[in-house]
C-alpha cells in the first residue's frame, strides 16, 4: 500500500530524538477481543508513546489510515479495501481519546472486520494493517523502525486461532530485568501455555496478560501453544532481543543544554544489579549498583560527554548524554576543503554548508550514534559552515548522520553512498556485494556510507578520445529495463550486442541516488550518491572503461532541476506542514518557478545551489570517467517566475547565463565533455547556446518523434524538424535527433495500434509493422547531425510507454516497469531492423559524406527523398512512406552510375530526375560507390541452419539459465564438434564436443558457463555447419 510516509520523517524525528534509543514497553496495540474475529467488530487501543513515537505527546486529533492483508494480497505491502485518504480528517477515521491518559487512544471496527471493510466473500481476511498520523498527515504513528502495524484476525467458525501481543519490535533491546507486558488469547476456549525459549512462564484458561522479565541475555522465543476441548492445537510467537541496558530518568534527552554554573542532576537505572559507573569527560564521578545519580556543576562553556558504564555478569553496557554549555567554537574551516567528506591522513574530515543553524554534532556507527563532546562541529564566523576532522574511526565502513540543532539526523548532502533502511534489503548480494546492514534500533532516515578501504579501479582508457559531438549515435539505456538482474555486472556482458550494433555513445539513465528502486531516475535525492540498485562504484567503472576500450562513450543523464523531499538539501530546512521548503532554504525554491516541475525547484542563482551542483558535475566525470551529461529540464533554471509554457519558453538571459556557467565547469573536468540539453525554449536561446563554448547541444524533442511516427504509420508527415537549420540554428548540426526516447511513444507499438492501411497492405500487421520501421529508420540515421535510439527499438518493441505490470495500459504506469524481451533477437523481422541499423551506423561511422553540409532534402511528402554530396562518396536515399505504391521524383542529384547499398544492384542513371515507382514501405539507398555491407549483425531466424535440410539442431530450453540439451540428427556417422561464439564470432573456450557420433538422432547435454547475454553454438559434423542462438538468463 502506497501512501506519504517516507518524506515525513523530518518531522517526526524530534520527539524521537529526545526519548532513549529504547523505550520501556507497554504495548503498541491492545484489541478487545484480544483474538479479533472476521465476522465480529473489535476494538483497538494505540499507544502513542511506542513503536515510532511520533505521535506521542502530540496533542492533536489522531487518525488512522487502515486496510486489511487479505489471501489475495502479494505481501505486507499489499493493502486492499483501504477506506482512507491520507491526510484528509474525517471524522469517521479519527480516533477516541482515553480520558485521562493523554497517549491512549481507541477505534471500533464494525459492525464486524469484513462490513468494515467490505471485503467479498470468499476471499479471507488475515490481517489489520494500519498506520496513525494527525489531520494532515505531517506526524505519523508506525511500528518499531517505521513499520506498518498489523493485528492478526481469525477467520471464525469454530476454528481455534490465537493472538500473542507484547512484541516489542525488530531492532529493539528489551533490557534485563525490565518487566515486558504480554497478553494474548484464543478465538475458542482452550488452555494457553506461554514458553520462553522452551520453559513454561505461565499457563492460562482464558484471555491474559503477564509480566515476562528476562536475566539472561540474547535472543528469547515467546511461544504461546492453545489446546482447545476437541484437540485443535495453535501457537503464536515472536521474538525478543534481551541485554543489558539503562534507563535514564534524567536527563532523559540525548543533548541537555544548559547555561554556565547550572548543577546538572543525572539518575540512571540497570534493572538488574549491575556494577555502574558514571564518567565525565572520560573521568570517573561515581560508583555504585543497580542505581546511580549524582550532580555536576559546570561553570565553563563546552560540550560534556557524561557517560555510565553497566557490568552485569561478564556483560558490558555503555550509554551516554550530552551535556551542552554555551556555544559551538567559532572558526573557519581549513582552506583547502570544499563540503562533503574527504578522507585525511588520521581519518575523515567532515564539512557541512547548513546556513542558520546552530548547532551540529557528527553522529555514527563509532560513537553509538549519539552526540558526543569530540564530534561536535566547529562553526564558521560567518555561521553557514560546519566541520570537524575525526581519527579513530572504523577501519572498514563509517556510517554517520549530521544531528542538527538537537532535532533532525540527516545524511550528508554530497554523499558518495547512503544508505536506506526501506530499500537496500531489496538489493542483492550478487547486484551489489557487502551493503551493510543499516543501523535500525539507533537511528531513522538515510544514512551516508563510506568505505574507508575502497578498491582502487585499475583504468585503462588514458588514450580514448569521444567521437565528434555532430557524429555521435546515443544508445539510451535504462539498465532496469534493459536486464533482468538491472546490473552494470550483465551490462558489461551485454556490451557486445550495443557494439555490434554500430552506436558511438550510450547514455545512461540517471544513477545516482532516488527515492526507492524502481523508478526511471528523475526523482533524485542525492545527487552525487550511486544508487546501488544497479551495482557497486567498481561495476560501474567497469562497464565506462570497457566502453571506451571499445571506443564507445558513456553519457550520464543528470537532473538538476530539482530534488524529492528525501534529500538532505530539503530535509535541512523543511516545512512539515506545508510539506515544501522553507523560506530559509538556501538550495530550494519554496514553489516552483515554472510549471513543467516535479518534486522541489532549485534556485540556480543561489551561491550554495551552483557550488551543489558543479561539484557533482566535476565529480561523475573525474571519478567515474563518465563523457558529459545529458541534463533533464534544463528550461527550469531560472528564477524569472513563469506559470504557462509560452511565457516559460521565451528567451531568458539570466537562465543562459547560469547554463553557460554550468557548461564551463564541464568543460573544466574535461574539454571533451558532451553537453546536451533538454531544453525546448526560444530558438534564439538554444542558437546563443550552441554557439558557447565547445558547443552545446539539444535534444530535438516530440516534433521530431510525432513525425517519424506519423510517417511509420503511413499518414502524411514532415520529417524536416530534425535538422537543426529547420530549428533556429544558425550554424552546425547542435540537434540530437531521436524517432524514440524514454519519455517518448514506441513506434512498433502505434504501427500495430494506429497503422493505416490499403488493400491487402496492413501496417498494423507486425511485419509490415517492421518495415516500416527500416523505412523510418532509413530516413533517420542517414540525415546529417547526432542521432540517438532508444533501447530495443532497434528490435521494433511494441510495449506501449503506459504499459502495467498486470498488463493494462494507463498514464500512472508510465515509470513502471516494462517487459524485458531479448527473445525478439529471435524473431526474424526484428532481427532484420537491427541489421539494417547496423548497416546504416556503418556508413555514418565511416563515411564524412552522412555527416556533409552539402545536401538536399524532400522530406515533406509520402514520397522522401535525401541527397547527400561529399568529398569521396555520395548518396541517395527515397523511400515511400504511403500505402499504396507511389513514383519517386527526382530521385538522384546526378547521372551515372549508382550502387544499391542493401542488395548490391548497379543501376546507370541517364535521368537523375526520372521517377522510380517504389511499393509501398519500399526504400533503397543508392550510393556513387560501392561500399560493402559489414555482415550480418543478427541472424534473421531463431535458428539459422546453415547446411542441408537433413541437418538441423535444436537447443532446450532456450533461454536458458546455462544447462541445455542440444538435439540433431545424423544421416551418416561422423566427426562432430561444437563450440560456442559471442555476438561478434569470437570462440568461448574452445570446443564443447568434440568426438565421433553414429547416423540418427543425438542429443547432448551442455552447461553454459557464461554470463547472461546472446551466444551462438555452432555444430560442424564433417563439411556442414548448423548455427543456432542461445538465450542465457540466469
Amino acid at each position: 500500500m502506497k501512501f506519504p510516509v517516507m518524506t515525513k520523517r523530518s518531522c517526526i524525528m524530534a520527539a524521537w530524538l529526545l526519548l532513549p534509543l529504547y523505550t520501556l514497553f507497554a504495548q503498541l496495540i491492545v484489541t478487545d477481543p484480544v483474538v479479533p474475529q472476521v465476522d465480529q467488530p473489535v476494538t483497538i487501543t494505540f499507544d502513542a508513546t511506542q513503536g515510532t513515537g511520533g505521535l506521542a505527546d502530540c496533542d492533536c486529533d489522531v487518525y488512522l489510515h487502515t486496510g486489511v492483508i487479505t489471501d489475495q494480497s502479494s505481501g505486507p505491502s499489499d493493502w486492499k479495501y483501504v477506506p482512507t485518504t491520507w491526510g484528509v480528517a474525517n471524522p469517521d477515521w479519527q480516533l477516541t481519546p482515553v480520558p485521562g491518559e493523554p497517549n491512549l487512544y481507541t477505534y471500533t471496527y464494525g459492525p464486524s472486520i469484513s462490513g468494515y471493510f467490505n471485503v467479498p466473500g470468499g476471499e479471507n481476511i488475515e490481517q489489520i494493517a494500519f498506520v496513525f498520523r494527525n489531520a494532515d498527515g505531517s506526524l505519523e504513528g508506525k511500528g518499531a523502525g517505521g513499520s506498518d502495524i498489523f493485528v492478526d484476525v481469525a477467520q471464525g467458525g469454530g476454528v481455534l486461532s490465537v493472538n500473542l501481543q507484547g512484541d516489542p519490535g525488530a531492532g529493539t533491546v528489551q533490557p534485563l530485568g525490565l518487566a515486558l507486558t504480554v497478553s494474548g488469547g484464543s478465538s475458542i476456549e482452550a488452555e494457553l501455555t506461554l514458553f520462553d525459549n522452551g520453559v513454561e512462564v505461565g499457563s492460562f484458561n482464558n484471555d491474559f496478560t503477564t509480566a515476562v522479565t528476562f536475566t539472561e541475555s540474547g535472543t528469547h522465543e515467546i511461544l504461546l501453544e492453545a489446546t482447545s476441548d476437541d484437540g485443535q492445537i495453535a501457537t503464536a510467537s515472536f521474538s525478543v532481543e534481551a541485554g543489558l541496558r539503562l534507563d535514564w530518568s534524567t536527563p532523559v534527552a540525548q543533548v541537555t543544554q544548559v547555561a554556565s554554573g547550572s548543577n546538572v542532576i543525572y539518575n540512571a537505572t540497570s534493572y538488574v544489579a549491575a556494577d555502574l559507573e558514571a564518567f565525565l569527560n572520560g573521568s570517573s564521578i561515581g560508583t555504585d549498583v543497580m542505581t546511580i545519580s549524582g550532580d555536576i556543576l559546570l561553570n565553563d562553556d563546552g560540550a560534556y560527554d557524561l557517560e555510565i558504564v553497566a557490568t552485569y555478569e561478564g556483560e558490558t553496557f555503555t550509554d551516554s548524554r550530552l551535556i551542552v554549555v554555551g556555544e559551538p567554537n567559532i572558526q573557519d574551516p581549513p582552506g583547502d576543503f570544499n563540503n562533503g567528506i574527504t578522507e585525511t591522513e588520521d581519518g575523515l574530515y567532515f564539512q557541512l554548508y547548513a546556513e542558520g543553524k546552530s548547532d551540529v554534532y557528527v553522529i555514527g556507527n563509532f560513537n553509538n550514534w549519539a552526540p558526543a563532546a569530540e564530534a561536535r562541529m566547529n562553526r564558521s564566523i560567518d555561521g553557514k559552515t560546519f566541520w570537524v576532522e575525526l581519527s579513530d574511526l572504523p577501519e572498514d565502513n563509517v556510517i554517520f548522520q549530521y544531528y542538527v540543532d538537537y532535532q533532525l539526523r540527516v545524511a550528508d548532502p554530497f554523499s558518495e553512498l547512503v544508505l536506506d533502511p526501506f530499500n537496500d534489503p531489496f538489493i542483492s548480494e550478487a547486484t551489489f556485494a557487502g551493503i551493510p546492514d543499516y543501523p535500525t534500533g539507533s537511528t531513522e532516515g538515510i544514512v551516508t556510507w563510506v568505505r574507508m578501504n575502497a578498491p582502487e579501479f585499475d583504468w585503462t582508457d588514458e588514450d580514448f578520445v569521444p567521437v565528434e559531438e555532430e557524429k555521435i549515435t546515443v544508445y539510451e539505456l535504462l539498465i532496469r529495463d534493459f536486464l533482468e538482474d538491472h546490473s552494470y555486472k550483465s551490462l558489461l556482458d551485454t556490451l557486445d550486442y550495443i557494439q555490434r550494433l554500430g552506436v558511438n555513445a550510450i547514455e545512461l539513465m540517471p544513477v545516482n541516488e532516488f527515492e526507492g528502486n524502481i523508478s526511471w531516475g528523475y526523482n533524485p535525492s542525492y545527487h552525487m550518491a550511486l544508487d546501488k540498485y544497479y551495482g557497486s562504484p567498481e561495476d560501474l567503472k567497469a562497464v565506462i572503461n570497457e566502453c571506451h576500450n571499445r571506443g564507445m562513450s558513456v553519457i550520464l543523464d543528470v537532473v538538476y532541476n530539482h530534488v524529492f523531499s528525501q534529500g538532505a538539501v530539503a530535509q535541512l530546512w523543511w516545512d512539515p506542514v506545508a510539506f515544501r521548503p522553507t523560506e530559509e532554504n538556501p538550495y530550494l525554491n519554496v514553489v516552483a518557478t515554472h510549471p513543467f516541475n516535479v518534486g522541489y525547484d532549485f534556485n540556480h542563482e543561489s551561491e550554495a545551489t551552483k557550488d551543489y551542483v558543479k561539484t557533482g558535475l566535476r565529480y561523475w566525470i573525474e571519478e567515474y570517467h563518465f563523457d558529459g551529461y545529458r541534463f533533464d529540464l534544463t528550461k527550469g533554471f531560472t528564477q524569472n517566475v513563469c506559470n504557462d509554457n509560452g511565457c516559460a519558453s521565451q528567451y531568458d538571459a539570466s537562465r543562459i547565463a547560469i547554463l553557460k556557467d554550468y557548461a564551463d565547469e564541464v568543460w573544466a573536468a574535461d574539454e571533451n565533455a558532451y553537453v546536451i540539453f533538454e531544453h525546448f525554449a526560444a530558438n534564439s536561446e538554444q542558437d546563443e547556446l550552441s554557439q558557447y563554448g565547445n558547443g552545446i547541444y539539444f535534444w530535438s524533442g516530440f516534433n521530431p518523434h510525432d513525425e517519424y511516427l506519423e510517417a511509420s504509420m503511413g499518414y502524411p508527415s514532415n520529417l524536416n524538424s530534425v535538422l537543426a537549420e529547420n530549428r533556429g540554428f544558425t550554424t552546425g548540426q547542435f540537434l540530437v535527433g531521436f524517432m524514440e526516447s524514454h519519455d517518448e511513444e514506441r513506434m512498433q507499438y502505434k504501427n500495430e495500434q494506429f497503422g493505416n492501411s490499403s488493400g491487402d497492405y496492413d501496417v498494423t500487421n507486425p511485419s509490415t509493422g517492421y518495415d516500416r520501421v527500416e523505412l523510418a529508420s532509413a530516413f533517420f540515421y542517414t540525415l546529417p547531425g547526432p542521432k540517438m535510439l532508444w533501447q530495443f527499438g532497434e528490435l521494433a518493441y511494441d510495449f506501449p510507454i503506459n504499459y502495467c505490470p498486470n498488463g493494462t495500459t494507463d498514464p500512472n504506469c508510465r515509470v513502471d516497469p516494462k517487459p524485458i524481451r531479448w527473445d525478439y533477437v529471435e524473431e526474424t523481422g526484428r532481427a532484420r531492423i537491427y541489421n539494417l541499423i547496423r548497416n546504416l551506423l556503418f556508413l555514418r561511422n565511416n563515411y564524412e559524406v552522412f555527416h556533409t553540409e552539402d545536401y538536399d532534402v524532400s522530406l515533406t511528402q509520402f514520397g522522401k527523398r535525401i541527397h547527400l554530396i561529399g568529398e569521396d562518396i555520395d548518396a541517395a536515399i527515397i523511400g515511400n512512406f504511403n500505402v499504396e505504391p507511389l513514383a519517386i521524383a527526382n530521385p538522384f542529384p546526378y547521372a551515372g552510375e549508382w550502387y544499391n547499398y542493401l542488395s548490391t544492384e548497379t543501376t546507370s542513371v541517364a535521368d537523375p530526375n526520372a521517377a522510380i515507382t517504389l511499393e509501398p514501405g519500399e526504400y533503397r539507398i543508392y550510393l556513387s560507390e560501392e561500399v560493402e555491407l559489414p555482415g550480418i549483425g543478427l541472424p534473421v531466424s531463431a535458428q539459422e541452419v546453415v547446411g542441408f535440410a537433413d541437418f538441423e539442431m535444436t537447443a532446450t530450453p532456450n533461454p536458458t539459465s546455462g544447462n541445455l540439451q542440444l538435439a540433431y540428427t545424423l544421416a551418416q556417422s561422423t566427426d562432430v564438434s561444437v563450440s560456442l561464439l559471442d555476438l561478434s564470432g569470437r570462440n568461448l573456450g574452445g570446443e564443447l564436443i568434440s568426438g565421433n557420433r553414429l547416423a540418427g538422432e543425438q542429443r547432448e547435454q551442455l552447461n553454459l558457463d557464461v554470463a547472461n547475454g546472446i551466444y551462438f553454438l555452432r555444430l560442424t559434423a564433417g563439411n556442414r555447419v548448423a548455427t543456432i542462438k542461445v538465450v542465457v538468463n540466469r
